[in-house]
């Protein structure tokens, strides 16, 4: 049964308008929803017959119409009603897109509207949690896309293009390259070892890159893609914290995407790479040689901490209570482990964050160190000349302002 209480937290929970129909198409009530989103409906009756004819009433149904994101609810209500959760965007769109939107759905250019923003996990998560308040069926993410597929025709069409597409791949007799040398390429990455990667790059072999897109920088942006996200994983393995090498990925795949040019694409997805084998190489120098043994998963708990609160004032004591383990175990294991001990790994990240943020943004030294939760400039100078081996204003001279392929 519906609770107007349950959904009035809903919107604020997901950011989402709701809009209740009875069985006539009419709007029974709304909830979080603007004058403007409910004209979406009353000025679009064509729409709402659509949105109607594809409700279930065994699940929720997502779906997009003009870059806006929709779930419908027929089930626990009443015979023939339903909720629309949406419209949202799953992120910020251009103005050419606004204007096409504000078209399509006969609001005017001159509307100005601008739908919600809500991500597609967390739409997701609230179309679940509705669902369950309806039905009481807990139902998984997993579950509600399969029960959706028949609602996407690329989906529907998936095993057919497949055949087809190897289908043809077989009578073009053309190879890929080979997946020993990806491997050699990942394995340098995971090593650290600069030179092992540089020669596998320059192997030459028979096959080529699969085209990923008809475009061929579309084709070259996704290969870099996939190349930059193998590499954040091997570098992981290599002893990167989980969120230093994700965030890392972040970056640079957002700024594949802002290249306009295919060799420029080519030469980035290329040096991405280096920038984690000389990371991963990076802290194996600076950590000492490593035990050979497996890294206990506390050793990366920690680190994603470290990474996740660089900007804080960071104490050992801090991290075991986060973790729920006691202190002196958790320093012994981490020194045992990693050849540092967690104090100075703590400095020498932040240091290493300084030293970013000393090349490649404007910030005031002063700046800095306060955001790296110093207590002051000069406790910062002292730290990076005990790890770097010069103060930061001649590290700046020396290498600040280096604009191309900069990372977070």
């Amino acid at each position: 049964m519906l609770q107007p209480y349950f959904l009035e937290h809903m919107v604020n929970l997901i950011h989402t308008p709701f809009h209740l129909f009875s069985t006539d198409k009419e709007i029974i009530q709304k909830f979080g929803a603007r004058d403007i989103e409910t004209l979406i409906f009353e000025k679009n009756p064509e729409f709402v017959e659509k949105v109607f004819s594809q409700k279930s009433e065994q699940h929720p149904v997502i779906f997009t119409k003009s870059s806006l994101v929709y779930a419908i609810f027929a089930q626990g209500l009443s015979k023939g009603a339903v909720i629309i959760a949406g419209p949202v965007t799953i992120g910020p769109l251009s103005q050419e897109i606004l204007i096409q939107i504000r078209r399509y759905y006969n609001l005017g250019r001159k509307s100005g509207y601008i739908p919600p923003v809500c991500p597609l996990d967390k739409f997701v998560s609230g179309v679940l949690l509705l669902h369950w308040h309806l039905t009481g069926e807990e139902l998984s993410a997993a579950r509600l896309w399969k029960r959706n597929q028949q609602n996407y025709t690329a989906t529907m069409n998936l095993q057919n293009r497949i055949s087809q597409d190897i289908f043809e791949r077989q009578e073009s007799a053309g190879l890929h390259n080979p997946y020993e040398q990806e491997l050699r390429e990942l394995d340098s990455i995971e090593k650290g070892d600069i030179q092992a990667l540089t020669k596998s790059i320059s192997e030459t072999y028979e096959g080529e890159i699969g085209v990923l897109a008809k475009d061929p920088l579309r084709s070259h942006k996704n290969v870099a893609v996939g190349n930059i996200t193998l590499a954040s994983r091997a570098a992981i393995r290599g002893g990167i914290s989980v969120e230093k090498s994700f965030s890392l990925a972040d970056s640079l795949i957002q700024q594949v995407e802002e290249i306009d040019n295919v060799p420029e694409v080519e030469a980035f997805k290329r040096e991405a790479q280096f920038v984690y084998a000389r990371l991963v190489d990076e802290e194996n120098i600076q950590g000492g040689e490593k035990q050979k043994t497996k890294t206990n998963p506390l050793i990366g708990q920690v680190k994603d901490y470290i990474f996740s609160h660089l900007h804080d004032p960071i104490q050992v004591a801090d991290i075991a209570e986060h973790m729920d383990i006691n202190a002196d175990y958790l320093s012994h294991l981490f020194s045992s482990q990693e050849k540092i001990t967690i104090t100075n790994y703590i400095r020498r990240e932040k240091v290493r964050r300084g030293e970013n943020l000393l090349k490649y943004s404007d910030y005031r030294i002063q700046e800095i160190a306060f955001y790296l939760g110093f207590c002051s400039q000069s406790h910062f100078a002292r730290a990076f000349q005990q790890v770097v081996g010069m103060n930061p204003n001649e590290y700046r001279r020396k290498f600040g302002n280096r604009k191309k392929w900069k990372m977070k």
